[in-house]
């Protein structure tokens, strides 16, 4: 049975790991002709409000995806912010106004190894470890952006459309080829997070350091050993 690892950690605790997270990150983007998106650097792992989680395969020690938690903590802008702002300032704003109404952050990064984990539904594991992990980080609300081909996906886990920017909701990002949208939802809550995921998270929340049987997209059972606490 494949065995994989998923772990959590603070970016300035593992530079090494940061780096060979966007090393790998970069050269995803550059086959799909996306190094221009605003996540395509490491600045983040100098950030101490940046979270990640990695996906690690037991049998190399390869990386097999990665995903983050940026904290908005009024120093460092949010990859969306970056992103969207000189399409429509109005993020700024609204960025603050969830910061100031009980902490804010973004889930961005995100990434799988096409080679190594097709068909193993990394991605879907990922985000659902960073819901769960950001109860950890006492947040209110949390930003992500997605392309047309992850929508779905993002609303089922709970996210729900910001119709207020751009154009209702919607705007051209990396390039000409993508039409994006800002999504953002209460992880504490997962009021609209379907509730097969919502048992996940809340699973991971309760045992964060668990091993789980989960199933791949050719039903193909795996092991999958989370460790999702976050140490001081």
């Amino acid at each position: 049975m494949i065995s994989i690892r998923i772990k959590a950690f603070r970016a300035i605790d593992d530079p090494q790991l940061c780096m060979q997270y966007a090393a790998e990150h970069r050269r995803v983007l550059e086959s799909f002709n996306l190094a221009n998106i605003t996540t395509n650097n490491a600045d983040w792992a100098d950030n101490p409000d940046v979270y990640v989680v990695i996906a690690i395969s037991e049998k190399n020690e390869h990386l097999l995806g990665g995903i983050r938690i940026q904290i908005a903590n009024g120093k460092v802008s949010l990859p969306v912010e970056d992103a969207v702002s000189h399409f429509d300032p109005k993020i700024i704003n609204l960025v603050k106004q969830f910061a100031e109404n009980g902490g804010t952050g973004e889930i961005c990064g995100l990434w799988n190894s096409r080679e190594e984990a097709p068909n193993m539904r990394i991605t879907l594991m990922l985000v659902l470890a960073c819901l769960a992990m950001a109860s950890q980080l006492r947040l209110t609300s949390i930003f992500t952006i997605v392309a047309s081909y992850t929508l779905k996906i993002a609303l089922q886990v709970g996210f729900k459309i910001e119709r207020g920017v751009g154009i209702n909701g919607e705007f051209i990002y990396p390039n000409s080829n993508y039409v994006a949208r800002v999504l953002s939802m209460d992880p504490r809550a997962l009021e609209h997070t379907y509730q097969i995921y919502k048992n996940s998270i809340l699973s991971l929340r309760s045992s964060p350091i668990i091993q789980k049987i989960e199933t791949t997209l050719k039903e193909e059972e795996i092991l999958v050993k989370y460790d999702l606490k976050l140490h001081p």
